[in-house]
């Protein structure tokens, strides 16, 4: 975690600044040289919270408390007293977020944990290469608009997106709730791109300081996806803009058959889920999509399909004019669908 970072980092649930402490430093390697960074430290709220930062990463869930114990129990005096503080005027909060992520996490560490760029892996049928293209064609944007801007990539999974819109802009700061967010890190070489592991519905950050909100296929995984766009637009400034892509309705059988499956699959223990996915799913569209395609997805890419579409706990579709009475409702206009697809679309609106 870079230092200038701290100037951003917000308490999640009050907004408020956190006070930081150093454990330990290290020097990372970026593509223009190298910086001294914070590997390890304590994040201090006035709430009584205290939140970790592990190997270069913040740790801003609300439930960090609960997912890093071993470590804050090393490097806090009182840990227990401090616990039962926040229990005692958080547990509603700390219950909530603790049960509502424990699957979106587990099952997104494990889709992300597949993805190898070294490898020439694609994302979603992109070459990693062309990533900053699809960023462009989905924001509706050229290169040139992001100079000096910064930019929120939240739900960033693999991290590549952040580090390739970074390349463009101020500042690019993906939010990943999911432990994909380590593997971002250390990935990253664009010392423009900052990661924290933070909630959607809980981000780290004040309002109205970002330019751009961009968050490609994220919300719609979460309990409640109307409510997560409204709790994640306030973090964008007025004249600022958002890109939201989401997943919409398909009429197809082969669909309706994945959407019947799936209520089964996604109640599944993920590593169940994998072995039945693996032995009577993946060998069928595999198979599929070398017959009619030459570039047809690796067997990687596939399961980070199958595990996509199969494992999350929440899926939600969005029909195109739901999804533009939001943004109209939240302030928004200009509003514009960018891009179309078989799976979804990306829209985009300028807050007012």
């Amino acid at each position: 975690m870079q230092y200038d970072f701290l100037e951003i980092l917000k308490c999640p649930i009050t907004k408020t600044k956190l006070r930081f402490q150093l454990i330990s430093e290290f020097e990372k390697q970026y593509e223009t040289g190298s910086l001294i960074e914070v590997k390890d430290g304590l994040l201090y709220s006035e709430t009584g919270f205290v939140f970790p930062v592990i190997d270069g990463i913040p740790r801003l869930l609300v439930e960090s408390v609960y997912d890093y114990a071993e470590f804050l129990k090393t490097n806090i005096a009182d840990y227990e007293g401090m616990l039962k503080q926040i229990e005692q005027q958080y547990g509603k909060v700390l219950g909530y977020c603790k049960k509502k992520n424990k699957k979106t996490k587990a099952s997104f560490a494990f889709e992300w944990s597949f993805l190898k760029p070294e490898k020439s892996d694609k994302l979603w049928h992109d070459e990693s290469s062309s990533l900053i293209d699809v960023f462009l064609k989905e924001t509706g944007e050229e290169a040139t608009y992001f100079t000096g801007k910064i930019i929120a990539d939240i739900g960033c999974g693999h991290g590549l997106m952040t580090s390739k819109s970074a390349s463009i802009a101020k500042h690019s700061i993906g939010a990943e709730i999911s432990k994909a967010v380590e593997m971002a890190y250390q990935r990253n070489k664009n010392k423009n791109a900052w990661y924290v592991q933070a909630d959607l519905q809980y981000l780290p950050f004040d309002d109205s300081i970002f330019d751009l909100l961009y968050s490609s296929g994220v919300i719609h995984h979460t309990n409640d996806t109307e409510k997560s766009f409204l709790l994640i637009e306030r973090i964008i400034r007025q004249g600022g803009k958002i890109c939201l892509w989401l997943y919409h309705p398909q009429k197809s059988k082969l669909h309706k058959l994945m959407m019947w499956l799936r209520k089964f699959t996604s109640q599944l223990p993920l590593k169940i889920a994998f072995v039945f996915l693996l032995l009577f799913v993946f060998p069928f569209s595999f198979l599929i999509k070398k017959i009619k395609n030459k570039n047809a997805p690796n067997f990687r890419e596939e399961m980070i399909d199958l595990l996509d579409g199969f494992t999350p706990e929440f899926r939600f579709e969005i029909p195109h004019e739901i999804a533009k009475n939001w943004l109209r409702q939240s302030g928004y206009d200009a509003i514009e669908i960018t891009t179309s697809g078989q799976y979804g679309y990306a829209i985009i609106g300028k807050k007012k």
